[in-house]
């Protein structure tokens, strides 16, 4: 198997929406450190507020996501202003990956979720679903939220043929299942 390698991309109209975003809450700390120098009030919480907004946007636009398969693991790096976050998924802990659909309360119980996709990507949110062992050997069900476009898709389609691009409830059926064994 070759080796499968995809990144984020930044759409043009997402990148426009982003960079309004961002003008407005520049425009808003701007105004916050106006009042506190020209009109002497002081305003902490509003210029902590708008500044941590702001960072968060900045931080959302500018980190970049890759998506690489080796022959046992997926391998999930996040590079961004703070710097570089990476994880690696064995394909064997993989029990599902599907759409993701937004959803209040969820019928599987997930410990940890990661967000790995882009804020200027306009492709399609995917969830992979995984299991892993704590310290203490209890069995941890985690997701990450990723982008990762059809050649990738379609790469660990092949790799695991039954639990890629099928519908959450049946991911959900899996797992309850291997659960009651």
């Amino acid at each position: 198997m070759e080796k499968v390698v995809v990144q984020s991309e930044a759409s043009k109209k997402n990148f426009i929406v982003m960079t309004i975003a961002i003008t407005a809450f520049a425009a808003l700390a701007i105004f916050s450190l106006y009042k506190w120098f020209v009109l002497n009030l002081f305003q902490p919480l509003e210029i902590m507020a708008a500044s941590m907004i702001l960072f968060v946007l900045v931080e959302r636009m500018t980190a970049k996501y890759t998506y690489e398969m080796d022959k046992k693991v997926l391998r999930l790096t996040k590079r961004g202003l703070l710097g570089s976050i990476s994880h690696e998924v064995p394909y064997r802990d993989i029990f599902g990956v599907y759409r993701y659909k937004p959803q209040l309360i969820g019928v599987l119980k997930f410990r940890r979720t990661y967000r790995f996709n882009s804020a200027l990507d306009a492709r399609d949110v995917w969830t992979l679903a995984y299991s892993v062992s704590d310290n203490k050997g209890k069995t941890q069900n985690r997701r990450f939220y990723f982008k990762p476009g059809d050649k990738l898709l379609a790469a660990l389609q092949s790799k695991l043929p039954d639990k890629v691009m099928i519908p959450e409830e049946q991911v959900i059926r899996d797992v309850l299942s291997k659960e009651k064994d």
